[in-house]
């Protein structure tokens, strides 16, 4: 959309302002960001600021991940999810329990958190959003995080899209570039990608957890062309690693890094981490 039919938009929801307040709250806009802001940008803040939504569907696609600021209400991004985090619980004012979960997602301009918050998370928690998926994300709002860093929220007016017809998958960065080498694993903590190639057998074996749980564990170990990582896969996964042959390319998703025996790293699973296999070896 031009600026010219958002300041348009802008003057016949606010019939008491005149076209050049407009363009001056606008200029100003831009002067406070360096003029890092494009006419557009600053002209779709100014509207925000002044309570008018400016809607057109080609548009909402539009705005880029480093054009958001805090305080943004109903704003629509489309971005590639690079990460998948499990759904929390929180108590509520009227001490009943919520739900949120976080996403991960980019554009080709930046790295955005996106928060899901209560009926919102089944998509996580029925795997509906998939880690290289494109979203849409509709009517949400954008804050500050406790560490600095922009939040989308989406709320019971957000929408999630998943691929979305609109969006070109060439306009966003490949899911590849935030898979991690075995080389580049130097702590704790993830959720982490990694590819590579089963390097040993993987052994099963049964281990009682804190809870007095009896569950499956196989282990074994994964190697690139950069290096080698242990791996412990658990319950329904370690179903899955123990028919895995050496020599079979899989891709970890979701995995978290932890200290293991000899406080060497390794790789281990957790409820929502997917193993996809990628090739199976030669005979």
């Amino acid at each position: 959309m031009s600026l010219e039919k958002i300041v348009e938009q802008i003057l016949s929801s606010r019939p008491d302002l005149k076209r050049q307040e407009v363009l001056k709250m606008i200029e100003k806009k831009k002067e406070e960001a360096g003029k890092f802001f494009t006419d557009e940008t600053a002209a779709r803040l100014v509207a925000s600021d002044l309570g008018v939504e400016i809607v057109q569907k080609p548009l909402q696609l539009g705005i880029l991940i480093q054009d958001l600021v805090s305080g943004l209400n109903d704003v629509t991004v489309t971005g590639l999810v690079i990460a998948i985090y499990p759904p929390r619980t929180y108590t509520r004012r009227d001490l009943t329990e919520g739900k949120f979960a976080r996403l991960l997602i980019a554009d080709r301009s930046e790295k955005l958190r996106v928060i899901l918050w209560d009926d919102k998370t089944d998509l996580v928690e029925t795997g509906k959003v998939e880690q290289g998926q494109i979203i849409k994300v509709s009517h949400g709002y954008v804050r500050e995080g406790t560490d600095g860093k922009l939040e989308l929220h989406v709320g019971s007016r957000g929408d999630v899209q998943i691929s979305p017809p609109d969006a070109a998958e060439t306009m966003y960065p490949c899911i590849t570039r935030w898979i991690k080498k075995v080389a580049e694993i130097k702590e704790e903590g993830g959720p982490i990608t990694v590819e590579g190639t089963i390097a040993t057998t993987p052994s099963l074996r049964e281990v009682v957890t804190s809870r007095n749980e009896k569950v499956a564990v196989a282990s074994f170990e994964l190697r690139d062309d950069t290096g080698i990582i242990g791996v412990s896969v658990w319950r329904q996964l370690a179903d899955i690693a123990k028919g895995l042959a050496v020599g079979t390319r899989i891709k970890i998703k979701n995995a978290y890094v932890k200290r293991g025996f000899a406080d060497q790293l390794e790789l281990t699973s957790r409820s929502f981490t997917t193993i996809d296999i990628l090739t199976a070896p030669e005979k």
